[in-house]
């Protein structure tokens, strides 16, 4: 059985795409006169393609529901008015039981299509996140390829990363021109950015596509490559921020029951092989966006523009290694941040704590071998 969503529902109303959250249904608020709106749609059951879809996070009372789910799941809301989302709605989570029959009620009668649209959802529920940067590359590696309009940012994360490439850029021009600051030349770089966060950039990044020589396509790719790295970079600071408070206190949670010696050590045991597994994974991140940065750096430095530009093209294979570690990462900052907020004390039974060690154990060996497969 779907169960019924309320409320909840208009905090999502302006947000698009973001790590969190597909809003099918704001897309189609803003684009349904688009032709390649209409030409390509995400699925091609019209229900579904104004649904709102996110990554969920299960509480203890919805674990049994999809069996194998590591902690997070994939929610389909249906909104009973699109126009007034907090009017609420029904939900259901992929792979639950009773998915298939219930899903059927919703979509009617097996067709080509609507296997085409269980298809798709199955492929979204492997994905640790709904980044439009990962969805979109893993999408197109399995023939998918729905209108860029599904891609754009929340209005909200869009606001941050825009200031934040603001700082990225003008720093870049300061460390290329020597004596200009980003205070100097803010105009300019604001303009830049705006052209780049755009949906259609236009004759605005005319001089960059020049200076790549990329035409069409490629300088499409090209630059929606460099936008997510950006992406990448101010989400990763933004998770980086929040990650040695939770490494910290991996160490200091402390137990509530009386467990025997044999099972404290393996606590210790499991406590400090997850620290080293979070690290790793932080590392790797890291790791990637480097190569981003020294290939940008040689570009505004060094003027080494073919470089940059073979980055740009080869970059979406970087897109799901890079998206699928932060995806990890932001779930279990999710995780442990509902069950320990700022202030509570750190306290767990033993039982419960080695379940939340394992979870995330898990979610980050399961990354791994996810990568390995793609």
């Amino acid at each position: 059985m779907a169960n019924s969503e309320t409320g909840s529902l208009q905090a999502l109303s302006n947000a698009a795409a973001s790590s969190r959250v597909l809003n099918l249904s704001h897309v189609s608020s803003l684009f349904r006169s688009d032709a390649d709106y209409c030409a390509r749609p995400f699925f091609w059951d019209r229900n579904l393609n104004r649904s709102i879809i996110l990554k969920h996070q299960l509480r203890s009372d919805e674990v049994y529901l999809v069996p194998n789910s590591q902690g997070i799941a994939t929610k389909i809301i249906f909104p009973f008015d699109a126009t007034l989302l907090k009017s609420g709605g029904r939900s259901i989570l992929v792979g639950q039981n009773g998915y298939r029959e219930t899903m059927a009620e919703f979509l009617g009668p097996s067709s080509k299509q609507t296997q085409r649209d269980l298809s798709l959802l199955a492929l979204i529920e492997t994905l640790p996140s709904l980044d439009p940067f990962l969805l979109k590359e893993h999408l197109a590696r399995n023939n998918y390829f729905p209108a860029d309009c599904y891609f754009n940012i929340s209005t909200a994360d869009m606001a941050r990363m825009h200031a934040f490439a603001r700082v990225e850029i003008g720093e870049l021009i300061a460390l290329a021109l020597g004596k200009v600051s980003a205070s100097d030349g803010s105009d300019a770089i604001g303009k830049l950015v705006d052209a780049m966060m755009s949906q259609d950039s236009g004759e605005r990044l005319e001089p960059l596509r020049v200076t790549l020589g990329l035409d069409g396509q490629a300088f499409h790719d090209g630059v929606f490559s460099w936008k997510g790295f950006l992406y990448y970079k101010w989400l990763f600071g933004e998770t980086a921020k929040k990650l040695n408070r939770i490494i910290s206190e991996i160490e200091l949670v402390r137990l509530e029951d009386r467990p025997s010696q044999g099972e404290i050590e393996r606590l210790d045991a499991q406590r400090k092989r997850l620290r080293k597994s979070i690290r790793e994974a932080a590392r790797a991140c890291t790791a990637v966006l480097t190569l981003y940065d020294d290939a940008f750096r040689d570009l505004v430095d060094n003027g080494k523009a073919a470089a940059f530009r073979k980055f740009l093209l080869e970059a979406p294979k970087l897109f799901l290694s890079l998206g699928i570690k932060i995806g990890v990462i932001e779930h279990i900052l999710s995780f442990w941040s509902f069950r320990f907020p700022e202030e509570a004390p750190l306290l767990l039974n033993s039982l419960e704590l080695g379940g939340v060690f394992a979870e995330f154990q898990n979610s980050l060996t399961s990354s791994a071998e996810t990568e390995k497969a793609w």
